[in-house]
C-alpha cells in the first residue's frame, strides 16, 4: 500500500488517498500537540505545502509522517473493501 495523493484541509487535517482506494483523514493538529518540535506546521503556508512520496508525507527535511503512523492514528473516510 502506498500514497497516491495528500490534500490539506481545514483545521490541520490531511486527507490521504491510498492506492487501494482507501481515504483517511489524518489529524495533524493532534500530532503537533503531541510532538512540540513540529509546531512550525501551525503556519498555514507551511502546512499547505505538504508533499508525499511512496509511504511518507513530508514538508521539508524536518517534518514528516510515515504511512504506518497515518494508518494507526488516522480516521478512515472511505474503505476500499466496501
Amino acid at each position: 500500500m502506498k500514497l497516491i495523493n495528500v490534500e490539506p484541509k481545514d483545521n490541520y487535517i490531511l486527507r490521504v488517498y491510498l492506492d487501494d482506494e482507501s481515504i483517511i483523514d489524518f489529524n495533524v493538529k493532534a500530532e503537533l500537540e503531541r510532538i512540540p518540535c513540529y509546531k512550525p506546521l501551525y503556519d498555514p503556508g507551511l502546512f499547505k505545502s505538504v508533499r508525499f512520496k511512496n509511504k511518507r508525507i513530508y514538508w521539508n527535511d524536518q517534518f514528516d509522517f510515515h504511512l504506518d503512523q497515518i494508518l494507526e492514528r488516522g480516521q478512515l473516510v472511505h474503505d476500499a473493501a466496501n
